[in-house]
């Protein structure tokens, strides 16, 4: 969304319990999260969110791994004195839709990535598409793209500081 000063807001739905997928060996988050975060022309402000009951409104196919609306969509936001939510055999426990929001507090990285120029020089920051009469800019660009391995490094720790967050989150707002 925009508001009168220009500032952006930005959900990226990065993670998913996904019980027919095998947990990942190296975390929920991709590194690529980490990396627009270092590369971002003016470092995003992350606020983490977590919820619990999704999985009532979108259940996930135990095969496949997709999401898919639920069955009894409608009579689940009925209150429960009309009708007996959920314990029609599709997984309920009688109290209907519940579904729980909670969200944290800021995650900086300014120590990250100051920790990084200090010991490997400045990142290059995202420009977007600039206009030029170069033919190469493309490539330049791409180029840009390629990590190194400390850039890597760097990464790892945005997103694991990322992870850290959302597993105390989950953990609250799950209880």
């Amino acid at each position: 969304s925009n508001n009168n000063n220009n500032n952006k807001s930005v959900i990226i739905p990065a993670t998913t319990a996904q019980r027919s997928l095998p947990p990942s060996p190296i975390g929920k988050l991709k590194w690529g999260v980490g990396k627009l975060i270092a590369h971002a022309p003016i470092t995003p402000r992350v606020i983490p969110f977590a919820h619990c009951g999704m999985e009532r409104l979108l259940p996930q196919d135990e095969v496949s791994g997709k999401t898919y609306l639920r069955r009894d969509f409608v009579k689940s936001l009925l209150p429960s004195f009309l009708c007996n939510n959920d314990s029609d055999g599709n997984g309920g426990d009688g109290k209907g839709l519940r579904i729980q929001i909670q969200f944290g507090h800021e995650i900086k990285f300014d120590d990250l990535i100051k920790e990084h120029e200090e010991k490997h020089g400045k990142l290059w920051k995202y420009r977007g598409k600039e206009p030029t009469s170069e033919s190469n800019n493309t490539a330049i660009q791409q180029e840009n793209w390629v990590s190194s391995r400390e850039e890597r490094i760097l990464y790892s720790k945005i997103v694991k500081r990322i992870e850290m967050h959302l597993e105390v989150l989950t953990k609250e707002v799950c209880r």
